[in-house]
């Protein structure tokens, strides 16, 4: 038996501990979840630079062509997403809530499904446990309320688990078997992950059955999974065809760290596995925990609890993530940061697992040692939502453009960095500033003192606004440019708004008018570090002048 709906408390345990195991605080749990999914959604923050790219694609191409044709400016999403985010804008509208109603749904839709795959394969305190994790963790908040698939891949993953879980746990008929190779087959063309997700619950079902020839891990692999793999290599053929060349070259340039380096030797191999799967739990777009090492622990420790308990799902969650490895040893799919946002589901029902053994074992000893275990289990993620609420704003460009149209005056000028171009050709125009109104910063790969020369253009100029922000690749020379500044210059205004993954964006006012200020300091001496190569800046196209600064209805490709 796969699971079963037995809370596993002993008789006569503490009333506290009954009521955090009972149906009624799970759906508190679950209530928990949906308001601060809302509360990420309604707040309406303004779109970043992934979803403006993405976003301008939804919005401006034809139905024909984007669910047909690589996508413009990078980006690469499944295409049954695509087609429902069309159908929303062309129903609804173009704005910020309808491009997210898809992910929020999908967000909602994942938590309920989460609660019922943990009562089914976990028990005692573990079940809310997890439940909480789901519920609260940063990056099911922050994706459910943003223009990109991520939230459909964490969803996805837990309804194929689910499905599985269900088949394992009864005696399926065959058209329920086939009906959920059907559930895959649609599945696909909305999560590109699931592909990874469906492999690995296939791989683990196949051990399954070779260790213990059970009749439904058969029939399972007989029905269900021939769909399954069909399904699959239908949606890696399409997603192939999907991206440009040049876009593919981009996305391994930019996720180099995620693929598996090769050589490969074993101490290296190993350090990386670490660092990655650390990843999902320190990563400025994941799970933000303190301690991420501690719950790798526990999802070592939870995985020999299910495999000594139950062993089919240890498989189901040990499975994908050992098909995500083989996928970013081919260097076909990362392994890091949000594009390992699926695996996170399967992780939780290990640390749950994981903690509850602990407090299990600790409450053998003494019940208030129990408890302490599971307290501080739960810090780490509590201290995270804490310390970092929905909602969640990465790039507010509005918040700039709408400051800059009350300060600023005839004849200032305007410089903002090649990143953040996009977003002023988005908003910009909302606020009056279109883009023959500012000019874009260069970008360079290799030459970091490229970006001051660029700067000494305006020496003379006494009012300089600059709009930037502080993604990895370009956080070293932001900081060394708006320095610069100030030195050959005088900061006359700033204002900062703080980002979740970006430290921050400002828009800052110096005055370069002053002669014996430009003596201070030169573009060929100032300190300034090298750029970094992982990755470099990507100098893309779009982040220069290009056909984006014009509407995309004439139907050409910039």
């Amino acid at each position: 038996m796969i699971g079963g709906e037995s809370n596993g408390l002993r008789p006569g345990q503490h009333r506290l501990e009954s009521f955090l195991a009972s149906s009624r605080f799970l759906s508190m749990l679950v209530l928990l979840g949906v308001l601060l999914r809302s509360w990420a959604y309604f707040a309406r923050e303004p779109l970043w630079l992934d979803e403006i790219l993405l976003s301008r694609n939804i919005l401006e191409l034809p139905l024909g062509e984007l669910l047909t044709r690589p996508l413009w400016l990078d980006q690469v999403a499944p295409r049954g997403f695509l087609l429902v985010e069309k159908l929303a804008v062309v129903l609804f509208g173009g704005n910020e809530t309808v491009l997210r109603f898809c992910p929020f749904l999908s967000g909602i839709a994942g938590l309920m499904l989460f609660r019922r795959l943990a009562v089914r394969v976990l028990t005692g305190l573990a079940v809310p446990f997890a439940v909480g994790l789901y519920a609260v963790g940063i990056p099911f908040l922050r994706f459910g309320a943003e223009v990109k698939q991520y939230s459909l891949d964490a969803t996805g993953a837990t309804l194929l688990m689910l499905v599985a879980v269900d088949l394992l746990g009864r005696d399926a008929s065959t058209r329920r078997l086939v009906g959920a190779g059907l559930i895959g087959v649609v599945l696909v063309w909305f999560s590109q992950a699931s592909v990874l997700i469906m492999g690995g619950i296939g791989l683990g079902l196949g051990c399954s059955w070779i260790f213990s020839r059970d009749r439904r891990s058969g029939r399972v692999l007989l029905f269900t999974m021939p769909l399954w793999g069909l399904a699959s290599v239908a949606a890696v053929v399409a997603g192939r065809h999907s991206m440009s060349i040049s876009t593919a070259a981009f996305m391994d340039d930019f996720w180099r760290r995620a693929f598996l380096p090769w050589p490969v030797q074993l101490s290296s191999g190993l350090s990386w596995f670490s660092g990655q799967v650390q990843t999902a739990f320190s990563d400025p777009t994941m799970l933000r925990y303190r301690w991420p090492l501690v719950f790798v622990v526990a999802v070592l420790v939870g995985s020999v609890v299910f495999w000594r308990t139950r062993r089919a799902v240890a498989l189901m969650i040990l499975g994908p993530v050992a098909m995500a490895l083989l996928a970013a040893s081919a260097h076909l799919y990362p392994f890091g940061g949000r594009l390992m946002f699926y695996l996170i589901p399967g992780l939780i029902l290990a640390i749950a697992a994981g903690v509850e053994w602990a407090r299990a074992a600790a409450s053998g000893y003494q019940p208030v040692l129990g408890a302490a275990v599971m307290a501080a289990a739960a810090f780490p993620p509590i201290s995270a939502l804490v310390s970092a609420p929905p909602p969640y704003s990465i790039e507010d460009i509005p918040g700039a453009f709408a400051y800059l149209q009350s300060r600023r005056l005839p004849g200032d000028s305007i410089y903002i960095m090649p990143l953040q171009r996009i977003g002023a050709l988005f908003y910009g125009p909302r606020f009056g500033v279109p883009s023959d109104q500012w000019t874009t910063g260069i970008c360079e790969r290799t030459d970091s003192r490229a970006y001051l020369r660029d700067l000494d253009r305006y020496r003379g100029v006494k009012r300089l606004w600059l709009i930037s922000a502080g993604p990895r690749p370009f956080r070293m020379v932001r900081g060394v440019m708006r320095q610069y500044l100030a030195t050959i210059g005088t900061l006359q205004d700033s204002l900062v708004f703080p980002s979740l993954t970006w430290g921050s964006s400002s828009l800052d006012l110096y005055d370069l008018s002053d002669s014996t200020r430009w003596r201070s300091a030169s573009a060929a001496s100032f300190p300034i570090g090298e750029l970094p190569k992982d990755p470099a800046p990507g100098c893309r196209p779009w982040m220069g002048p290009s056909p984006l600064d014009r509407p995309f209805a004439q139907g050409k490709s910039p």
